[in-house]
């Protein structure tokens, strides 16, 4: 069985793709298996592929569109390797990338290594130089996945199949993907991070119409899906990683996590973010856990909380900015009618005394 099993959705990718099958076939660590599993590609993608007859790529062919998750899901279903990496047909491996990867994850208590990348365009001219991740500590990490959105980068990242437990991933899951990937991981294991670029990332600098174009859709579909995303975390279990992720914002509002309130404290952790939609998250699960009356007994015992304090909490979501908006102006136009008013009432009292 190969050590690594490189997993790679390919959709419509016939200009790019036969450069990312060159790099792996030219890395310096040779023990791999490749599995490109074609989205039901409408161009010649699937022609570019066939052109390479190394037997150890495997062409897994959709018979119709599926997205990504679905995509990955498959090449994850047909792999043997005990380590994994996500690599998309357009992106390319530096030539060493996979011995470095095995040697540092292979060699190290981490459960999933992150590379550091380079921008490439149309033409694989580097147009950008990534910078070192902000937070690269697990609990940093989580937290800010949690508050605030993905700090992380996914192209060649290795993972050791052992912890893949959440595969299946969510078909429906299209723009947050890879974020949710990152917690599920960070939530079994902690991660490792390699200073070196060893992959080349493709940015188009044409706007396309795929699921990450900078469209208005795109931005729609990455907020409606926060709320799935946020999901995720109902899953840990782990009271004393909780403490350490929330450790600043237990403190300041005295409330500990328990493993009967979980939904409940993650909930009342979510309304401390400033995303609006994480707090409206967090608002449905306070909402839901106390839709109960042992929760309600439970949360009466645990922090004194009651129905006043529920009613209270409305007061943490922040204010719409049409909302906002919408009350300057009807304050602007009340001041407004009252100068008005007050003019004509003048120029009323004005007309009279002439009189």
């Amino acid at each position: 069985m190969p050590k690594i099993s490189i997993l790679c959705p390919s959709f419509n990718h016939k200009n790019y793709v036969g450069f990312f099958i060159e790099s792996v076939l030219a890395q310096s660590f040779q023990d791999f298996e490749l599995i490109i599993v074609d989205d039901y590609s409408s161009d010649e993608s699937i022609k570019e592929v066939e052109k390479f007859t190394d037997d150890r790529i495997k062409l897994i062919k959709h018979s119709y569109n599926k997205g990504i998750n679905a995509a990955l899901n498959t090449a994850f279903k047909n792999s043997s390797g005990d380590y994994i990496v996500f690599m998309a047909s357009d992106d390319i491996f530096e030539f060493d990338a996979l011995e470095i990867l095995y040697k540092t994850l292979s060699t190290s208590d981490a459960i999933v290594a992150y590379p550091r990348t380079l921008w490439i365009d149309e033409d694989n001219n580097i147009i950008k130089t990534t910078h070192k991740e902000v937070f690269q500590d697990r609990i940093e990490l989580l937290h800010y996945l949690f508050m605030k959105g993905n700090g992380l980068t996914s192209p060649g990242m290795m993972i050791k199949k052992d912890f893949c437990d959440f595969f299946p991933l969510p078909s429906s899951m299209c723009n947050q993907q890879d974020t949710q990937i990152h917690i599920n991981l960070l939530l079994r294991g902690k991660p490792i991070f390699i200073e070196r670029q060893l992959i080349k990332y493709r940015r188009e600098l044409e706007k396309k119409s795929n699921i990450s174009s900078n469209i208005l859709a795109t931005h729609t579909r990455e907020n409606l899906e926060i709320y799935a995303l946020m999901d995720t975390f109902l899953q840990c279990q782990d009271i004393k990683l909780l403490k350490n992720i929330f450790k600043d914002e237990i403190e300041a509002l005295k409330l500990k996590p328990f493993d009967d309130v979980l939904e409940f404290f993650l909930g009342r952790m979510a309304l401390l973010s400033d995303n609006k939609e994480r707090q409206i998250w967090g608002y449905s699960k306070i909402m839901n856990f106390y839709n109960n009356e042992k929760n309600i007994k439970i949360l009466r015992e645990r922090y004194n909380f009651n129905f006043k304090d529920y009613v209270d909490i409305a007061k943490c979501i922040k204010q719409d900015k049409t909302i906002e908006k919408y009350r300057k102006y009807k304050k602007l136009c009340n001041y407004s009618a009252i100068v008005l008013l007050t003019i004509f009432v003048i120029f009323l009292i004005y007309i009279l005394i002439l009189r």
